[in-house]
């Protein structure tokens, strides 16, 4: 019966290393769990600074504040994307207005002109101006795009305007 004792102690024994064991594997796979966390967190927190860095240090180029050569490549790269960005989405305001439907602001899908909420998503919608009235222009001394003369900053670019 004593034989029978001791290989039940010796069972229970090694048992319970394998649990102390699966603890400390859980443990420390819980530690590391929480580090990437932290390192993704900061890294977030680190891009969106680079991106709000870069943000600001574009705007003092383009408006003369700021002058370096090697940046203001970088800069017109950046001007010309911006140009084409907002051309394109003027050609898709325009298509949109020759069209019955209009496209919700919040989620994309297609509303009629005179719909006052969308229908997918509840987003209440500006009224569309429909009327053909010309607006006086000018230049946009930093990107080149027509912008109203009345305006106090470029639409395209985001530039003031010194008309």
């Amino acid at each position: 019966m004593s034989d029978l004792k001791t290989k039940l102690g010796g069972g229970l024994n090694i048992l319970q290393d394998s649990v102390q064991q699966g603890k400390q594997k859980l443990q420390t796979a819980q530690e590391i769990s929480q580090y990437r966390k932290l390192v993704q967190e900061n890294s977030e927190r680190r891009a969106n600074l680079l991106l709000q860095l870069g943000e600001q240090t574009s705007q003092k180029i383009r408006t003369g504040e700021l002058k370096d050569l090697q940046l203001r490549d970088y800069v017109l790269k950046i001007a010309e994307l911006d140009r084409q960005i907002f051309q394109t989405q003027s050609a898709l305001e325009q298509l949109n207005r020759k069209s019955d439907s209009w496209a919700c602001s919040k989620c994309g899908s297609q509303i009629g002109v005179d719909d006052k909420f969308c229908g997918s998503c509840g987003q209440q919608q500006e009224p569309i101006a429909t009327g053909n009235d010309t607006v006086e222009t000018a230049v946009c001394p930093t990107c080149e795009e027509q912008v109203p003369a009345q305006g106090n900053f470029c639409a395209c670019c985001g530039s003031r305007l010194v008309l």
